[in-house]
């Protein structure tokens, strides 16, 4: 495979236990689909308080609409297929491409170490925002079944109601 930013021979390297392929020119690296998952699970470097609170810097640059129209990336395993742009997680800064024919993510230089360093943030900070907002959390989710509950009872009685008809026809 070649990169898709400056399409020099991808190699196959061991990332976190998971096999990717890195450009040894720009150093991106590219990842099968749910390698991405794995990765960010199973990750065996914890990063510290000082490289996660690095990150705010990450989070500081705005992506314009032109930056996005000229940063067109092809599917380094579709070679046809143009990757769509999205931000990791919705609101992390890290702007990574992904193929929705074979599912697979590009990422520049340094992104994957970036991502990690977030759901450390995110897992350190996991029992603080659970002591704030579980209480929350249950009563939505207890709302989620009750509603679902009901209309499942609904179902099965418009389920048994047309069964009986039908005998009785």
């Amino acid at each position: 495979m070649k990169c898709p930013r400056c399409n020099a021979i991808l190699t196959e390297v061991e990332y976190d236990g998971v096999e990717v392929e890195l450009c040894s020119d720009c150093r991106g690296e590219w990842l099968h689909a749910e390698e991405l998952q794995k990765m960010v699970e199973h990750h065996d470097h914890v990063f510290s308080a000082k490289e996660i609170a690095s990150l705010e810097a990450v989070n500081q640059p705005i992506i314009t609409v032109e930056d996005q129209s000229r940063d067109v990336l092809n599917c380094p395993y579709c070679e046809t297929i143009e990757m769509e742009r999205f931000n990791y997680a919705d609101t992390s800064g890290v702007m990574l491409h992904k193929c929705l024919e074979c599912g697979g993510i590009w990422a520049d230089k340094e992104q994957l170490e970036k991502i990690e360093e977030l759901v450390d943030g995110w897992k350190a900070s996991l029992n603080q925002d659970a002591a704030k907002y579980g209480s929350v959390l249950k009563k939505i989710s207890a709302e989620e079944t009750k509603e679902l509950d009901r209309d499942v009872s609904i179902s099965r009685f418009g389920f048994v109601n047309a069964f009986l008809r039908r005998f009785s026809e």
